[in-house]
């Protein structure tokens, strides 16, 4: 039984770098103080735990995401996901790897026909963003918002429209200074 696993900590550590001189006290009222957070909180302990605490966890994980609109459907979803606001997001992809960006009213799915959309490290998705079908998106990636994604994305990419094109090719670094996290 694992309480406290590593994907939260991830989640916590690389949303609350910009306040490292505040106390942990503070640091943690920040983050259960936004329903998202919230939400994924009681996600990363459902997922990490078993039995009866697995169950509670379960319970209030879903009773946060009808109130956040966060619904999470993913079967790994990588530590250090950073949601600045909170809307409606769901995250049904097969895989999302490390360091996820997410924006509000964002949809990661299926399409009913091919599957399920596989996400690489440090991607960054704008507000409004639809990824659809069995696509894969490389690592250091940044879709744009009101992008509609149905082809695979390289690495090291910017892309937006719709349907989503490639429009230039970014260093690994890159997207950390484009983003600030």
């Amino acid at each position: 039984m694992n309480f406290f696993p590593a994907a939260l900590r991830a989640d916590m550590d690389r949303r609350l770098q910009k306040y490292q001189d505040r106390p942990w006290s503070w640091k943690l009222s920040f983050y259960l103080g936004h329903p998202q957070y919230r939400t994924l909180l009681w996600y990363r302990l459902y997922e990490a735990n078993q039995g009866l605490l697995q169950r509670f966890c379960g319970t209030l994980y879903r009773r946060s995401a009808i109130r956040s609109g966060l619904e999470i459907l993913t079967p790994r979803l990588g530590g250090g996901v950073i949601m600045p606001h909170w809307g409606r997001i769901v995250l049904n992809a097969g895989e999302i790897g490390e360091n996820l960006y997410v924006f509000h009213n964002v949809t990661i799915g299926h399409d009913y026909r091919t599957g399920r959309p596989r996400l690489g490290n440090n991607v960054f998705l704008g507000t409004g963003a639809i990824l659809l079908g069995a696509i894969s998106v490389g690592d250091n990636v940044i879709i744009g918002a009101g992008s509609l994604v149905n082809t695979d994305i390289p690495s090291n990419s910017l892309a937006v429209g719709n349907p989503a094109k490639v429009i230039r090719a970014i260093a690994p670094d890159e997207i950390q200074r484009m983003i600030g996290y």
